[in-house]
Formats: C-alpha cells, structure tokens, sequence
C-alpha cells in the first residue's frame, strides 16, 4: 500500500486487485475493469465513448446518487463473447491511453490457481507479457504455493518476472515499536522484555502486537509493571485462545505428519536420518518424504537450507506444551 501511494504520487494510475475477491472469469471482468475506471474517474465523461469501444460485451456506466457523487458500473452483455471481454479488459489499461503510466498489483495472486480449468492463467500471460505501459507485481502470503506459480516449468507464469521475498520487518524497529506503544500509555517496557516479545513469536508481526497486547493487558489490571513472569503468562493465553484452531489442525494431521511434527520440535537433526526416524517411530524413508512434503504444502512447516521449521511459532509451542508433553 505504501509503494501504490508512492507511485501513484509520482504519476503512475495504481489498480490493486485481491485474488482473494476473484472466484471466476465474470468476477475478474467487473472487478478489474472498475478498479481501471476508478482511475479514469476524474475524466469519466470525455472517455466513456473510448471505454465503450474497447471493452468488448461489457457496458460500462456512470450514475450521479442524490448528494452528486459519481458512481461506476459494468454491464456484462449475456449475448456477448466472454472470452473477448476478458481479453478487452486485461489489455484495457495498455490501451486507454497512450500516454499514462500503469502499476497493476494483482495480490494473494496464488488464488489465480482456481480459475485454472477455465485457461485463465494462460490468457492473462499470453496478453500482459506485451503490455509496455503496465508494470505488474503479483504477490501473496501463501508462499510456496505463489513461488510454485513462477518456478514450475508447466506452469503459465513460468520465469515471468524477478521473483522477491520481502523479509522481516528487523528487530530493531519492532523494539522500538512496542516500547513507544508501551510508553503512550504511560507503562514503561525495557529493551530485554521487548526483544524477548519478538523473539518468542519469532518476529512475527501480527503475533508480536498480540502478545505485546496481553502482556500490556495483564500488567494494566494487576497494576504491575511487566515482566518475565507475565510475558510467560501472556503467551500461555494466547495458546489458550488458539486451542480450538491448533486442535483442528492437529487431528486433520495423519499419524506419520504427527510423529514428525513431534520429532521437529526438539530435533533439529536430519529426519531423513536412521537416528532421527528410530528416535521417534517412523517406518520408511518414503512414508517421512510424503509426510514432510505435505506439511510443507499445507505450510505447516518450511526448510531452509537442510533445516526444517515451524511456520507458526505458536502451534509448535502448542504441540510442545498440550501434545507431546
């Protein structure tokens, strides 16, 4: 959001699209092409005859409410082709005008995957890889499933783009974050404590705002100052909150997944390894593969390297304290 407001203020028209949003081919049509309108609407009047003639099967429409204020619609046109309305729409901001500057950022794109028995990825990359006025950023949170989209040679997107990811926030600015937080409400957090929130969540931003929360909460009420011992406290009823959730992950698991999981807590060693597998009753070195690669996929964990980690720093501290204690 902070790169759009940036571009936009340096003459570029930005359209943020979420993925999320897109369920199939008609959805995409109305909700990319009023995003590109939005853009125009300062000079909606001068350009809807020349918006009407590229988009093909699609009627775009302009209405004034009560207070004077400008609202924007499209049409699908039922006789219409849907395949050529969809190809107007994607070539839409390559052609409106000549002269402007366009950032597309299609997010969660790795969603895109469920519109793929209908060709869509296909049809967008076969148009956008001859846009020369549209620069384009496809991002997402789900990350192996996104890097899958653009590293597999079967795939449309296949080494379209340079490929980024964006890493934490550093630690030095969560700290200071927190202790300022902390201070506007007259309660005052040392450096230890605050590195100590970020570590325990791994540098996690949402997870570190909801600790630093409970443990600011539980120091308001008992009118303490906070510590160690509340920090601990804290985190206990964060795992409290997320039992229900971390439950339901656990039983959909298969019992090798569980053994693994299990095993990753304490063991950093390699699961493929004869020690590893003995240690903590796994069969065969196929059956660990299988498990591991799912658990992957279901972004569970993640490897770095030869190591494997928990994604969700909360859920292994779940495992470690309700499970395989």
């Amino acid at each position: 959001m902070k790169l759009a407001k940036h571009m936009a203020a340096n003459g570029f028209n930005v359209v943020y699209l979420d993925f999320y949003r897109v369920g199939c081919k008609e959805d995409f049509i109305e909700l990319y092409s009023r995003e590109i309108m939005v853009q125009y609407s300062g000079r909606w009047k001068s350009t809807l005859k020349k918006l009407s003639a590229l988009l093909k099967g699609i009627r775009p429409m302009m209405s004034l409410d009560p207070m004077g204020n400008t609202s924007l619609s499209i049409a699908i046109e039922a006789s219409g082709n849907l395949h050529e309305s969809l190809e107007s729409v994607i070539n839409l901001p390559e052609n409106l005008d000549d002269k402007a500057r366009w950032l597309i950022i299609f997010d969660e794109f790795q969603e895109i995957s469920k519109l793929n028995g209908d060709g869509f990825d296909d049809i967008l990359r076969s148009h956008i890889q001859h846009h020369k006025r549209c620069s384009y950023i496809f991002s997402g949170s789900r990350y192996h499933l996104l890097l899958d989209l653009f590293n597999k040679p079967s795939k449309a997107f296949y080494r379209f783009g340079k490929v980024m990811q964006l890493p934490k926030i550093p630690a030095p600015y969560m700290q200071k974050f927190i202790i300022e937080r902390y201070a506007s409400t007259g309660i005052s957090l040392d450096h230890k404590l605050a590195d100590m929130i970020i570590e325990r969540v791994e540098n996690i931003p949402n997870y570190v705002q909801y600790l630093a929360s409970e443990l600011w909460n539980l120091a308001y009420q008992a009118n303490l100052e906070p510590t160690i011992a509340l920090l601990e406290r804290a985190l206990i009823n964060l795992i409290d909150g997320l039992n229900d959730y971390f439950f339901k992950l656990w039983d959909d698991l298969s019992p090798v997944q569980k053994k693994v999981l299990i095993g990753l807590i304490a063991d950093r060693s390699n699961p493929y390894s004869q020690e590893f597998m003995q240690r903590h009753g796994l069969g065969a070195i196929s059956s660990t593969q299988r498990s591991l690669e799912k658990l992957i996929a279901s972004e569970l964990i993640t490897k770095e390297g030869s190591i494997y980690r928990f994604t969700d720093p909360l859920f292994r501290l779940f495992l470690q304290l309700r499970i395989s204690a």
